[in-house]
């Protein structure tokens, strides 16, 4: 095309004219075309460049699943070999931790938690609180090394007659001292009650209830607790986990995790008269600041895979 248009340029040219002028309009002539070739190739490029963006936004751009909410995790016990509701492998576990990193929710500490539940202080976008039920050792020994590596803390709720005399035909639980280590390094513990969480008898059908929420059906005697005998148990249970808390612990704060998910308006009434703050169920949904009752998602569950834990939980983005 340029040789085209140049050799036309040539022709119009009167005869005589001097071979320089000839030369000096080929040079205009090709210094254009330089220019507007270089021009479209910074606009291929540019446009290029836009599409690649546009491809790759969604990740390296932190995505904002919702804001001042948190979703509450629920895990209970970690291993290779046991099979049950209650029980992931460890590398399940890893896979999950690896998934939230991901998909860029925040885990938060406990202290953190409990300053926007009750004081309405900010937490960071996509915040996740992580929590362990029993006090099993594999916390110790299965979860706790996984969450150093990605950084993370979490708190477990111990049934504390469990550590104060270790059941030798029981699956292994914490001992105070293992607590502790894992304290200086960001994890929390706290009252799964000292000594209820177990089935008690109802009646003298010998039908069975969680010992939390129900009067115990005194077989020798054959008679039921009173409401005073009932909730003077409660009373005393609460107390003393965490007694025993702050002994071994120096714990500041009193919370309440409940045995199977149970409650009644008393356990509530004396929990709060013993200075619980928090209460927490095994009721799913995400929470808000300044509610009482803390809601959990069950992520601890052999069916739920890395990818089914992000959809549970993406089911909860604004």
């Amino acid at each position: 095309m340029m040789k085209t248009i140049y050799k036309e340029l040539e022709r119009e040219l009167p005869i005589g004219e001097h071979k320089n002028e000839r030369i000096v309009i080929r040079s205009r002539w090709v210094g254009s075309y330089m220019r507007e070739k270089k021009r479209w190739t910074n606009l291929l490029f540019a446009l290029i460049a836009i599409f690649i963006c546009t491809l790759l936004y969604p990740q390296l751009t932190p995505h904002t699943h919702y804001e001042n909410k948190v979703l509450v995790l629920t895990y209970h016990h970690i291993d290779e070999k046991i099979k049950s509701d209650a029980t992931i492998t460890p590398k399940l576990f890893e896979q999950h931790m690896k998934k939230l990193k991901k998909y860029n929710y925040n885990v938060i500490s406990m202290d953190e938690f409990i300053a926007f539940m009750k004081d309405n202080k900010s937490v960071p976008p996509n915040a996740v609180l992580l929590t362990f039920d029993d006090g099993y050792k594999s916390f110790y020994s299965k979860a706790y090394p996984t969450l150093l590596r990605y950084g993370y803390t979490a708190t477990n709720f111990v049934i504390v007659s469990a550590t104060d005399m270790p059941n030798p035909k029981a699956l292994p639980h914490l001992t105070w001292k293992d607590m502790r280590e894992m304290k200086r390094n960001g994890m929390s513990f706290y009252s799964h009650t000292y000594d209820q969480h177990t089935l008690c008898n109802a009646n003298e059908q010998l039908g069975t209830k969680p010992a939390l929420i129900t009067p115990i059906y005194k077989e020798k005697e054959k008679r039921t607790e009173t409401e005073g005998e009932y909730q003077h148990r409660i009373k005393e249970d609460i107390q003393f986990a965490n007694e025993r808390l702050e002994q071994e612990l120096n714990n500041h704060e009193s919370l309440l995790c409940f045995p199977f998910g149970a409650y009644n308006d008393a356990v509530l009434k004396i929990g709060k008269e013993n200075n619980i703050r928090l209460f927490f169920t095994t009721q799913e949904g995400i929470n808000k600041a300044r509610q009482e009752k803390v809601l959990r998602i069950n992520a601890g569950a052999p069916n739920v895979s890395a990818e089914e834990l992000i959809k549970k939980l993406e089911s909860y983005d604004e």
